[in-house]
């Protein structure tokens, strides 16, 4: 493919555009970009509207996510134990 657009955060991406917030950066040179996270997408717009018209010193934020293709939907051994509990019966901590 001649040009990228990746629906996740990415290493080696050209640039992470979320649109709305820093869509301005985008070039045309750019070969690969990243759409960065859904959680991004959901966040950025209102902290960039708050913190332009408040003002933001400091924020904290908690999500919570549907369970994703790389966790096990039932218990089986994992070196790492949150991820070794079944995503269908448990909220799955994330790091």
């Amino acid at each position: 493919a001649k040009k990228v657009i990746i629906s996740a955060p990415a290493k080696g991406a050209d640039a992470t555009i979320v649109y709305g917030v820093n869509h301005d950066v985008l070039r045309q040179s750019h070969q690969v970009i990243s759409n960065a996270s859904c959680t991004t997408n959901c966040l950025a717009p209102v902290a960039q509207v708050l913190n332009r018209e408040l003002g933001i010193e400091s924020g904290l934020m908690t999500t919570i996510h549907a369970y994703t293709n790389d966790q096990n939907l039932i218990d089986v051994y994992h070196t790492d134990p949150y991820r070794a509990r079944s995503a269908t019966q448990s909220m799955i901590p994330s790091k």
